[in-house]
């Protein structure tokens, strides 16, 4: 589960003529490297003014709800488009602006409501009024792509019909799910059973025979900087029996297999698990470039026809930084809100097409780890190190706050990953918390190391008996932590899977007497289940009573303030994610070949796609007794919930406090029903496939 999203939207009037529309500014994971070569390739997209929303939105609820007179009637590209494509004339104006700026045809492909445009540095430097640069990434240095230097701007007659323009300022990073592989490689603690396809039919009861029969049936994986092995989905299928006639998979999009970049591990889970639960199912490997995100990913699908009825999403970032604001942002009213509702809207286009979207939650709790704020008291007394390998078991403070000379602050050590991380990446800044260590040796603070050399903070005193450290020169002061909820956000919620548009897949695991609790840190798994409440997204219908069910029953709830009971709940449902077994190809010369091993996964990278096979399954079902599909998924669940409560199991026991290292002292506890640590609970596929069968 992964990814990163950084760009600034900018409308401001620049001169009379032009608007400026992206701007650069507070980069803090990439650095600038110097100016592109003029005859280095870019892409972007021209994202369109669309119309008629309000009726989008209508007949998207209507063919989602079971209980509507049009359930299951879905439409085609060219219907939606009708609704929604942008004005004819506009659409003219926009092009004939770029073959005015020397861009001939075979550079752009105009679809319903965007254009995207594959052209040099120099022209797109004419067509914008502005540089390009080379970016290099400070968290992995072999990530770099090409963005525009400060600002660029468009005629003001174009901006009137231009929502936004994707690829000149935005920021994605990911690296992510490669260190939770890592991780798990080592820290996957002995459970009862290493899960494998055998494992997930038989625990969940799908008939081990069970396979896909229907022609017209489709899934399919997004990727982002990643690729899987061809090797590695031949040599897992043999070691699991799985005939290799039955994987069918088709690649669309970049190969980056090559580039420094390029992970493989991600999508090898992806492929090799949603292809061997939807066994005999034709499935579309849809890969994205490098610095591409999910509203690229969105655009993409839509021009498969047929759409695959399935879309597997493994990746997510915090739902405030899709579009990473500066105080410029908020004051002209765009932020995060216009990359999300753009993504929202084709999302819903998707769904009226007939296709589920299943969404992983998140590697990280409640809090998050790569977007936290830092700011959630640790809870050093019952959770301090959860992953082991630390000299101690409990500490009297377990964070310290460094107060920087502009006012901000950054929380050690669960601001680890984001700006604390990036603070002590200086040596200086280093050497200042070492001089706070050392005048509170009486103490005996220190920093250890879990066995993924994750650090934490000892203290036999608690934070506030102990002495804080100045440095004048760095303009910084170190204080032992005292919580404060102006400080920043206790939760991080994800994006996308807060949209209340897709399926949110959460994790659990499975312990020595086969319960399934919530997959967590504290519990011997290298990640934890992600949920919460959404900041932006508004709380859908379908899951208005069971949200408001679990608020009057559940225990421990985190501070009001630090979470809005009126907005999306989120996961939807979950499955086990601890342990899974996965081929590699450790072919360094050829990572599309093998030799290959075996190795053990944690995520909700794991538990999404082998949720996508399990519901591809019931779809064939569907499609060959001459239905439709089941499409946007998430009314029939929880009808189902309230109507036969046992399609599901319900996961009563674990929390989501903790991120991959660190607990907190706040998140959100299973309880009876619905709760955002694993949503309505994991699948009973015998009684899921028979209630769907029933209803529709």
């Amino acid at each position: 589960m992964k990814i990163f999203l950084f760009f600034i939207f900018i409308v401001c009037i620049t001169n009379a003529k032009r608007i400026t529309i992206s701007r650069v500014e507070n980069r803090v994971n990439f650095i600038q490297k110097g100016f592109a070569q003029e005859n280095e390739q870019l892409q972007f997209k021209i994202f369109l003014k669309q119309e008629n929303l309000d009726i989008l939105e209508n007949k998207f609820w209507e063919v989602s709800n079971p209980k509507s007179k049009e359930y299951g009637k879905y439409m085609d590209l060219e219907e939606i488009n009708s609704i929604v494509a942008p004005n004819k004339e506009d659409v003219k104006t926009v092009v004939n602006w770029l073959k005015s700026n020397g861009i001939n045809k075979e550079e752009m492909m105009v679809h319903g409501d965007f254009i995207q445009v594959i052209i040099n540095v120099l022209k797109a430097s004419n067509l914008f009024e502005t540089e390009f640069a080379y970016y290099q990434s400070i968290r992995n240095n072999l990530d770099q792509r090409i963005r525009i230097v400060e600002s660029a701007s468009i005629p003001k007659f174009i901006s009137d019909k231009v929502d936004f323009v994707l690829g000149l300022s935005d920021f994605i990073e990911d690296n992510k799910f490669y260190e939770t592989i890592q991780q798990s490689r080592v820290d996957v603690k002995d459970s009862f059973v290493t899960i494998t396809p055998y494992f997930i039919k038989s625990y969940y009861g799908i008939p081990l025979d069970q396979v896909g029969t229907n022609e017209n049936n489709s899934i399919s994986v997004a990727s982002f900087n990643d690729f899987y092995s061809f090797g590695a989905l031949n040599f897992f299928g043999s070691q699991y029996n799985i005939d290799s006639s039955t994987i069918r998979v088709n690649n669309s999009g970049p190969n980056c297999f090559g580039f420094d970049y390029c992970g493989q591990a991600e999508s090898d889970l992806d492929i090799q698990y949603i292809t061997a639960i939807g066994n005999n199912i034709s499935a579309l490997f849809l890969s994205s470039g490098n610095g591409e995100w999910v509203l690229d990913w969105a655009s993409s699908i839509q021009l498969f026809n047929p759409i695959p009825k399935i879309a597997s999403i493994s990746y997510g970032w915090a739902e405030l930084e899709q579009c990473q604001a500066t105080s410029f942002c908020p004051t002209l009213g765009i932020d995060s809100d216009v990359y999300i509702q753009r993504s929202n809207i084709e999302f819903q286009k998707i769904g009226l097409r007939g296709t589920t979207i299943f969404v992983s939650s998140g590697d990280d709790g409640a809090s998050s780890y790569y977007t936290t704020s830092g700011n959630c008291p640790l809870d050093g007394l019952n959770n301090y190190c959860p992953l082991g390998g630390c000299n101690h078991t409990i500490t009297q403070c377990p964070s310290i706050t460094i107060i920087q000379a502009n006012g901000s602050l950054a929380f050690f050590p669960n601001g680890m990953g984001t700006n604390t991380g990036i603070l002590l990446s200086n040596q200086s800044f280093v050497n200042v918390v070492n001089e706070f260590l050392h005048v509170n040796s009486q103490c005996d603070v220190a920093i250890e190391e879990d066995i993924s050399q994750n650090p934490h903070l000892y203290s036999s005193c608690s934070c506030e008996n102990l002495i804080p450290t100045t440095n004048t020169d760095l303009g910084i002061k170190i204080i032992g932590y005292s919580f404060d909820e102006s400080a920043g956000s206790l939760f991080s919620p994800q994006y996308p899977t807060s949209s209340p548009y897709v399926t949110s897949v959460g994790a659990t695991q499975i312990i020595t007497n086969q319960a399934e609790i919530v997959c967590s840190s504290s519990s011997g798994a290298a990640i934890t289940s992600g949920g919460g409440f959404a900041v932006t997204q508004s709380q859908p219908f379908y899951q208005a009573a069971a949200v408001s069910k679990y608020l009057e029953i559940a225990e421990n709830l985190p501070p009001s303030f630090s979470f809005d009971p009126t907005k999306r709940a989120y996961p939807d449902i979950s499955l086990v994610a601890h342990k899974y077994s996965i081929g590699y190809s450790a072919n360094q010369s050829s990572l599309d070949s093998c030799p290959c091993n075996l190795m053990n996964v944690d995520g909700t990278s794991a538990s999404t796609p082998t949720v996508a096979g399990i519901f591809a399954l019931i779809n064939d079902k569907l499609l060959s007794a001459g239905k439709t599909q089941l499409g946007f998924l998430n009314p029939l669940l929880y009808q189902a919930a309230q109507e036969q409560p046992n399609v599901f199991y319900d996961i009563v026991t674990g929390n989501i406090n903790c991120n991959r290292a660190y607990c907190c002292q706040y998140g959100f506890s299973a309880a009876v029903g619905y709760d955002p640590a694993t949503g309505l609970g994991s699948i009973n596929f015998p009684n899921m496939e028979q209630y769907i069968l029933n209803i529709k």
